[in-house]
Protein backbone atom coordinates (compact mmCIF):
# COMPACT_ATOMS: atom_id res chain seq x y z
CA UNK A 1 0.00 0.00 0.00
CA UNK A 2 1.53 3.32 -0.98
CA UNK A 3 1.80 6.24 1.39
CA UNK A 4 -0.99 8.21 -0.25
CA UNK A 5 -3.40 5.31 0.05
CA UNK A 6 -2.46 4.77 3.68
CA UNK A 7 -3.04 8.41 4.61
CA UNK A 8 -6.42 8.47 2.91
CA UNK A 9 -7.55 5.25 4.53
CA UNK A 10 -6.51 6.34 8.00
CA UNK A 11 -8.19 9.73 7.76
CA UNK A 12 -11.47 8.27 6.54
CA UNK A 13 -11.46 5.30 8.91
CA UNK A 14 -10.98 7.63 11.84
CA UNK A 15 -13.91 9.86 10.96
CA UNK A 16 -17.70 9.55 11.09
CA UNK A 17 -19.61 6.58 9.76
CA UNK A 18 -19.85 7.61 6.05
CA UNK A 19 -16.08 8.20 6.00
CA UNK A 20 -15.47 4.93 7.76
CA UNK A 21 -17.46 2.97 5.20
CA UNK A 22 -15.89 4.77 2.25
CA UNK A 23 -12.39 4.18 3.59
CA UNK A 24 -13.11 0.53 4.33
CA UNK A 25 -14.51 0.03 0.83
CA UNK A 26 -11.27 1.36 -0.63
CA UNK A 27 -9.12 -0.75 1.67
CA UNK A 28 -11.05 -3.93 0.87
CA UNK A 29 -11.75 -2.94 -2.73
CA UNK A 30 -15.28 -4.33 -2.43
CA UNK A 31 -18.81 -3.00 -2.89
CA UNK A 32 -20.72 -1.37 -0.06
CA UNK A 33 -23.01 -4.42 0.14
CA UNK A 34 -20.08 -6.81 0.53
CA UNK A 35 -18.53 -4.59 3.18
CA UNK A 36 -21.78 -4.48 5.15
CA UNK A 37 -21.92 -8.29 5.04
CA UNK A 38 -18.36 -8.45 6.42
CA UNK A 39 -19.35 -6.08 9.22
CA UNK A 40 -22.58 -7.97 10.01
CA UNK A 41 -21.31 -11.57 10.00
CA UNK A 42 -19.74 -11.72 13.50
CA UNK A 43 -22.91 -10.34 15.08
CA UNK A 44 -25.14 -12.70 13.11
CA UNK A 45 -23.06 -15.73 14.12
CA UNK A 46 -23.00 -14.61 17.76
CA UNK A 47 -26.76 -14.09 17.71
CA UNK A 48 -27.27 -17.54 16.15
CA UNK A 49 -25.92 -19.04 19.37
CA UNK A 50 -28.39 -17.04 21.43
CA UNK A 51 -31.24 -18.03 19.10
CA UNK A 52 -30.26 -21.71 19.29
CA UNK A 53 -30.18 -21.57 23.10
CA UNK A 54 -33.63 -19.97 23.18
CA UNK A 55 -34.93 -22.62 20.78
CA UNK A 56 -34.09 -25.38 23.25
CA UNK A 57 -31.33 -27.66 24.49
CA UNK A 58 -31.41 -30.00 21.49
CA UNK A 59 -30.94 -27.10 19.05
CA UNK A 60 -28.16 -25.63 21.17
CA UNK A 61 -26.36 -28.97 21.44
CA UNK A 62 -26.59 -29.44 17.67
CA UNK A 63 -24.80 -26.12 17.26
CA UNK A 64 -22.20 -26.34 20.03
CA UNK A 65 -21.47 -30.02 20.76
CA UNK A 66 -18.28 -31.87 19.73
CA UNK A 67 -18.33 -32.26 15.93
CA UNK A 68 -21.41 -30.04 15.90
CA UNK A 69 -22.15 -27.26 13.45
CA UNK A 70 -19.92 -24.63 15.08
CA UNK A 71 -16.91 -26.89 15.56
CA UNK A 72 -17.16 -28.38 12.07
CA UNK A 73 -17.36 -24.89 10.56
CA UNK A 74 -14.31 -23.87 12.61
CA UNK A 75 -12.28 -26.73 11.15
CA UNK A 76 -13.43 -25.87 7.63
CA UNK A 77 -12.48 -22.20 7.92
CA UNK A 78 -9.21 -22.91 9.73
CA UNK A 79 -8.26 -25.34 6.97
CA UNK A 80 -9.15 -22.90 4.18
CA UNK A 81 -7.26 -20.15 6.02
CA UNK A 82 -4.25 -22.46 6.36
CA UNK A 83 -4.16 -23.12 2.62
CA UNK A 84 -4.59 -19.43 1.78
CA UNK A 85 -1.99 -18.55 4.42
CA UNK A 86 0.56 -20.84 2.77
CA UNK A 87 -0.12 -19.18 -0.58
CA UNK A 88 0.34 -15.76 1.04
CA UNK A 89 3.54 -16.90 2.75
CA UNK A 90 5.06 -18.04 -0.55
CA UNK A 91 4.10 -14.83 -2.33
CA UNK A 92 5.48 -12.64 0.45
CA UNK A 93 8.73 -14.60 0.34
CA UNK A 94 9.00 -13.87 -3.39
CA UNK A 95 8.40 -10.16 -2.81
CA UNK A 96 11.43 -10.12 -0.48
CA UNK A 97 9.27 -9.69 2.62
CA UNK A 98 11.03 -12.71 4.08
CA UNK A 99 10.77 -11.73 7.75
CA UNK A 100 7.02 -11.20 7.37
CA UNK A 101 6.77 -14.47 5.44
CA UNK A 102 8.39 -16.33 8.35
CA UNK A 103 5.81 -14.86 10.74
CA UNK A 104 3.04 -16.02 8.43
CA UNK A 105 4.60 -19.46 8.36
CA UNK A 106 4.39 -19.52 12.16
CA UNK A 107 0.76 -18.40 11.85
CA UNK A 108 0.13 -21.34 9.52
CA UNK A 109 1.75 -23.65 12.06
CA UNK A 110 -0.68 -22.32 14.65
CA UNK A 111 -3.58 -23.12 12.31
CA UNK A 112 -2.31 -26.69 11.88
CA UNK A 113 -2.31 -26.98 15.66
CA UNK A 114 -5.85 -25.59 15.94
CA UNK A 115 -7.21 -27.98 13.31
CA UNK A 116 -5.40 -30.89 14.93
CA UNK A 117 -6.74 -30.04 18.37
CA UNK A 118 -10.31 -29.57 17.13
CA UNK A 119 -10.17 -33.00 15.46
CA UNK A 120 -8.27 -34.59 18.37
CA UNK A 121 -5.55 -35.16 15.76
CA UNK A 122 -7.82 -37.37 13.69
CA UNK A 123 -8.88 -39.67 16.52
CA UNK A 124 -12.61 -39.18 16.06
CA UNK A 125 -12.25 -39.70 12.31
CA UNK A 126 -9.94 -42.73 12.39
CA UNK A 127 -11.41 -43.96 15.69
CA UNK A 128 -8.23 -45.08 17.41
CA UNK A 129 -8.21 -45.76 21.13
CA UNK A 130 -6.91 -43.13 23.52
CA UNK A 131 -3.70 -44.11 25.28
CA UNK A 132 -4.28 -44.82 28.95
CA UNK A 133 -1.85 -42.07 29.97
CA UNK A 134 -3.91 -39.51 28.02
CA UNK A 135 -7.29 -40.89 29.04
CA UNK A 136 -6.36 -40.51 32.70
CA UNK A 137 -5.72 -36.77 32.43
CA UNK A 138 -7.94 -35.68 29.54
CA UNK A 139 -11.46 -34.76 30.64
CA UNK A 140 -12.91 -35.96 27.32
CA UNK A 141 -10.75 -39.06 27.19
CA UNK A 142 -9.30 -38.03 23.83
CA UNK A 143 -5.88 -37.33 22.31
CA UNK A 144 -5.65 -33.57 22.54
CA UNK A 145 -4.01 -30.99 24.76
CA UNK A 146 -6.72 -28.40 25.35
CA UNK A 147 -8.86 -30.82 27.39
CA UNK A 148 -6.07 -31.91 29.72
CA UNK A 149 -6.82 -30.93 33.30
CA UNK A 150 -4.95 -27.71 34.08
CA UNK A 151 -3.75 -27.13 30.52
CA UNK A 152 -7.19 -26.08 29.32
CA UNK A 153 -7.06 -22.96 31.50
CA UNK A 154 -3.89 -21.84 29.73
CA UNK A 155 -5.60 -22.19 26.36
CA UNK A 156 -8.43 -19.97 27.58
CA UNK A 157 -6.01 -17.20 28.51
CA UNK A 158 -4.26 -17.58 25.15
CA UNK A 159 -7.63 -17.19 23.45
CA UNK A 160 -8.20 -13.99 25.37
CA UNK A 161 -4.80 -12.64 24.34
CA UNK A 162 -5.48 -13.46 20.68
CA UNK A 163 -8.78 -11.63 20.99
CA UNK A 164 -7.04 -8.66 22.61
CA UNK A 165 -4.45 -8.60 19.82
CA UNK A 166 -7.11 -8.28 17.13
CA UNK A 167 -9.13 -5.79 19.17
CA UNK A 168 -6.56 -3.35 20.50
CA UNK A 169 -3.72 -3.30 17.96
CA UNK A 170 -5.87 -2.24 14.97
CA UNK A 171 -6.97 0.81 16.96
CA UNK A 172 -3.41 1.57 18.06
CA UNK A 173 -2.19 1.27 14.47
CA UNK A 174 -5.03 3.44 13.22
CA UNK A 175 -4.65 6.29 15.69
CA UNK A 176 -0.99 6.30 16.71
CA UNK A 177 0.98 9.06 15.00
CA UNK A 178 4.28 7.61 16.19
CA UNK A 179 3.57 4.39 14.25
CA UNK A 180 2.57 6.19 11.04
CA UNK A 181 5.92 5.52 9.35
CA UNK A 182 5.61 1.79 10.08
CA UNK A 183 1.92 1.50 9.22
CA UNK A 184 2.45 -0.25 5.87
CA UNK A 185 4.52 -3.07 7.35
CA UNK A 186 2.51 -3.41 10.53
CA UNK A 187 -0.73 -3.61 8.55
CA UNK A 188 0.55 -6.98 7.28
CA UNK A 189 0.43 -8.30 10.83
CA UNK A 190 -2.55 -6.47 12.30
CA UNK A 191 -6.17 -7.12 11.28
CA UNK A 192 -8.01 -4.34 9.47
CA UNK A 193 -10.22 -2.31 11.80
CA UNK A 194 -13.36 -3.72 10.15
CA UNK A 195 -12.37 -7.10 11.59
CA UNK A 196 -12.22 -5.89 15.20
CA UNK A 197 -15.61 -7.44 16.14
CA UNK A 198 -14.37 -10.88 15.06
CA UNK A 199 -11.74 -10.66 17.77
CA UNK A 200 -13.46 -8.40 20.31
CA UNK A 201 -16.40 -10.75 20.87
CA UNK A 202 -14.11 -13.60 21.91
CA UNK A 203 -11.85 -11.26 23.89
CA UNK A 204 -14.72 -9.90 25.98
CA UNK A 205 -16.31 -13.32 26.40
CA UNK A 206 -13.08 -15.00 27.45
CA UNK A 207 -12.34 -12.17 29.87
CA UNK A 208 -15.75 -12.70 31.44
CA UNK A 209 -15.33 -16.49 31.58
CA UNK A 210 -11.77 -16.33 32.90
CA UNK A 211 -12.59 -14.10 35.85
CA UNK A 212 -16.13 -15.20 36.78
CA UNK A 213 -18.12 -18.38 37.20
CA UNK A 214 -21.44 -18.62 35.33
CA UNK A 215 -24.68 -19.18 37.25
CA UNK A 216 -25.14 -22.91 37.80
CA UNK A 217 -28.61 -22.95 36.25
CA UNK A 218 -27.12 -21.64 32.97
CA UNK A 219 -23.76 -23.36 33.19
CA UNK A 220 -24.19 -25.53 30.08
CA UNK A 221 -25.36 -22.63 27.90
CA UNK A 222 -22.59 -20.31 29.05
CA UNK A 223 -19.78 -22.87 28.92
CA UNK A 224 -20.66 -24.07 25.41
CA UNK A 225 -21.20 -20.60 23.92
CA UNK A 226 -17.45 -20.37 23.51
CA UNK A 227 -17.77 -22.68 20.48
CA UNK A 228 -19.89 -20.04 18.74
CA UNK A 229 -17.36 -17.30 19.39
CA UNK A 230 -14.48 -19.54 18.34
CA UNK A 231 -16.29 -19.83 15.01
CA UNK A 232 -16.40 -16.02 14.84
CA UNK A 233 -12.64 -15.97 15.45
CA UNK A 234 -12.07 -18.58 12.72
CA UNK A 235 -13.99 -16.37 10.31
CA UNK A 236 -11.86 -13.41 11.43
CA UNK A 237 -8.64 -15.30 10.63
CA UNK A 238 -10.06 -16.26 7.24
CA UNK A 239 -10.99 -12.68 6.34
CA UNK A 240 -7.65 -11.38 7.64
CA UNK A 241 -5.77 -13.59 5.17
CA UNK A 242 -8.24 -12.82 2.36
CA UNK A 243 -7.69 -9.10 2.96
CA UNK A 244 -3.90 -9.49 2.70
CA UNK A 245 -4.16 -11.61 -0.45
CA UNK A 246 -6.38 -8.97 -2.06
CA UNK A 247 -3.81 -6.30 -1.23
CA UNK A 248 -1.05 -8.47 -2.67
CA UNK A 249 -3.02 -9.06 -5.85
CA UNK A 250 -3.43 -5.30 -6.30
CA UNK A 251 0.32 -4.83 -5.84
CA UNK A 252 0.01 -2.93 -2.57
CA UNK A 253 2.43 -5.21 -0.70
CA UNK A 254 5.15 -5.29 -3.32
CA UNK A 255 8.44 -4.07 -1.96
CA UNK A 256 7.14 -3.79 1.61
Amino acid sequence: MNAGTTTTSVSTLGSASPGFLAGAERDWNVSRTTLLVILAVPWLVAFSGVAAALAGKSSYKLLTQEDGIAETAQVVFYTITLLLGLVLTCRLWRTESKAIAVLYLLFCGGLVFLVGEELSWGQRILRWETAESFAAINKQGETNLHNIEGVGATFKWVQMLVGAYGTILPLVLLWSKSLARYRDKLSLLVPHCTLIPYFALLFLWRFYRNVTDPPQEFYFVVSEYNEVLELVLALGFFLFVVFQLRRLKRGELRGT
